[in-house]
């Protein structure tokens, strides 16, 4: 049972010539029927294995692929449809290393110095950033103003910064538009760069505002971070943990969504 052919077909002129054709209403949309997800025994839940389609898991559940629509409607985090289903250990190995390629550049803004290599205001996207030092070079693609990072990608070298922000492992870099300029302080690849910051001592890892980028934020000696590998995996295990129907309820779900829909 294909997803759309549950939905309401309408008349649309494409061409604008007074000629109409049906098409499927695939704009109709219906929320999940709260009478099945607020009745806990309705429903159960499963964590998807690696590499596991949609159909497949249907097939497994349900005896037949044809529920596989179900997932996208029942879970809150899959209403994007197939690109926020969980990716395979092999897709998001591959996904990583196409969106985190080249190098997040962190600077250290020092407030009592006219906000020396602050961010805020600098630099333009599209640029080419080289490295006074290394020679790198690289386009920015992203600013993270909160975070004080650029984001260097296609990268022809390698920036220097040092991760434990030692002052003397540290480099000039410069906007080749703009004309802007900041010193490093830490150079990371970027997909192990810091998405957020917490205080180690949180077992709960709330983001917190380090002290080198904002004052007031808690002191670098005592934070840790979760690095952007760390999110997409996290992120990625936790899009795998879905609810599904009771296959004794499944029938009278999909019966009650299609009249919903057609109504």
């Amino acid at each position: 049972m294909a997803f759309f052919k549950q939905f309401p077909k309408v008349e649309y002129d494409f061409n604008r010539t007074g000629v109409k054709q049906n098409m499927v209403d695939i704009y109709r949309h219906v929320k999940p029927l709260d009478s099945f997800l607020d009745n806990t025994s309705a429903y159960k839940f499963y964590e998807v294995i690696n590499g596991e389609r949609p159909d497949i898991v249907s097939q497994r559940l349900y005896g037949t692929s044809d529920f596989y629509w179900t997932f996208f409607v029942i879970n809150d985090h899959l209403h994007d449809g197939y690109r926020a289903w969980p990716m395979s250990q092999e897709q998001l190995l591959a996904y990583m290393e196409k969106e985190y390629n080249g190098y997040a550049i962190e600077t250290n803004p020092e407030v009592a110095d006219n906000f020396k290599n602050s961010l805020s205001g600098r630099f333009t996207l599209g640029e080419t950033i080289t490295g006074g030092t290394s020679n790198a070079t690289g386009t920015l693609t992203k600013k993270n103003i909160d975070m004080s990072q650029l984001v260097i990608q296609d990268v022809t070298g390698a920036f220097i910064g040092s991760v434990e922000g030692i002052s003397n492992i540290t480099e000039r870099i410069t906007g080749s538009i703009s004309g802007d300029f900041v010193d490093t302080y830490r150079a990371f690849k970027y997909a192990d760069a810091p998405y957020y910051y917490y205080d180690e001592n949180d077992v709960n890892k709330k983001p917190v505002t380090n002290a080198i980028h904002i004052q007031g934020g808690v002191a670098d000696s005592n934070v840790a971070y979760v690095t952007n590998r760390d999110h997409e995996f996290e992120l990625n295990e936790e899009r795998s943990k879905i609810r599904y129907i009771d296959p004794n309820y499944i029938g009278q779900f999909v019966d009650k969504y299609k009249k919903a829909i057609n109504t």
